[in-house]
């Protein structure tokens, strides 16, 4: 009887076993990393060329049957106005010596017939947190494949780039100085924090898009920045002008495009935020160009460099 009881037992146990080994341990949901982000290309075939991809991050979510509510599906994008791409060339320190708000590409030429992406773009997917995060980004029609991955927090990635070869009947624009090779390199990004705080320094006027004999206002703007990534600067000038504009615009990644009033005329100014080390401090820099609008083919003339004061 109790050899029968045993061998009841066994049978139990090895049941049990089989059942718990066969079962899947639940996945772990995927991160929503939707937000403003910033990824830095800095080429290997081009030494000292840098492209800013500046971004406003979108994940795309489904609606679960078993939490009952919509979660995260690792699938990302921006296109249109949530992606803007920066010339950061010469880079020390992380800090570009020029800036560039078009780009290090030339438009690439594209035949139509052949469905290649144009204008500005990124797609892609992450596998998880401390998973894969690859993408494709479109650059002025000039296609570039990431290869990378997420950190544990989801708030950073690091990988490589590489320039895809354009399909037949296409021809690729000229990307970091040399339409010869394909431009290739190292990328990292980081999660943006969002603009806020008082910035002060030397401004041209800003109906002054030649800006010929420099900056002749004091500016001191303040910033603020709403959930939906628009950015409102309340900026009063001193000096050659003595008045007060408000500007508003959208802020994709470190990339902000703001306009207001002066005198009657509409003014528009691009700008690139940055975080400048600088002894014991890190400085919040802002720099601006003016934009003409009123001209046949808008160009943005540097206008002037803002900083948060340090105290000590």
């Amino acid at each position: 009887m109790r050899r029968m009881d045993v061998s009841a037992l066994l049978l139990v146990l090895t049941t049990l076993l089989t059942s718990c080994s066969s079962s899947k341990i639940p996945a772990a949901p995927m991160p929503n990393i939707a937000g403003p982000w910033e990824f830095i290309a800095s080429s290997t075939s081009s030494p000292g060329y840098s492209t800013g991809i500046e971004a406003a991050l979108q994940e795309a979510q489904v609606f679960s049957t078993q939490t009952g509510t919509f979660v995260s599906t690792g699938q990302i994008s921006a296109g249109g106005a949530q992606v803007n791409f920066l010339a950061l060339n010469g880079l020390k320190n992380g800090v570009p010596s020029t800036i560039g708000f078009s780009g290090n590409c030339t438009p690439a030429t594209i035949d139509l017939q052949t469905g290649v992406p144009t204008g500005n773009s990124l797609t892609g997917s992450i596998s998880g947190l401390a998973g894969s995060m690859n993408f494709t980004y479109v650059e002025n029609g000039n296609v570039f494949i990431v290869t990378g991955d997420l950190s544990a927090d989801g708030k950073s990635m690091t990988g490589t780039y590489t320039e895809e070869a354009a399909q037949t009947g296409n021809t690729n624009g000229t990307c970091n100085g040399d339409g010869t090779i394909l431009d290739q390199g190292n990328i990292s990004g980081t999660v943006v924090s969002k603009l806020s705080g008082t910035y002060t320094g030397k401004i041209c006027e800003p109906l002054d898009f030649s800006c010929l004999a420099g900056p002749k206002d004091i500016a001191t703007a303040t910033l603020s920045e709403s959930s939906s990534g628009t950015l409102t600067a309340s900026i009063v000038l001193t000096g050659a002008d003595n008045a007060s504009i408000t500007l508003q615009g959208p802020v994709t990644g470190n990339y902000l495009s703001v306009q207001g009033t002066f005198n009657g005329q509409t003014v528009v100014y691009e700008g690139y935020a940055e975080n400048i080390p600088s002894g014991n401090f890190i400085v919040p820099t802002l720099y601006l160009a003016n934009l003409d609008i009123n001209s046949s083919q808008p160009t943005a003339t540097y206008a002037g460099t803002l900083i948060v004061p340090q105290t000590q």
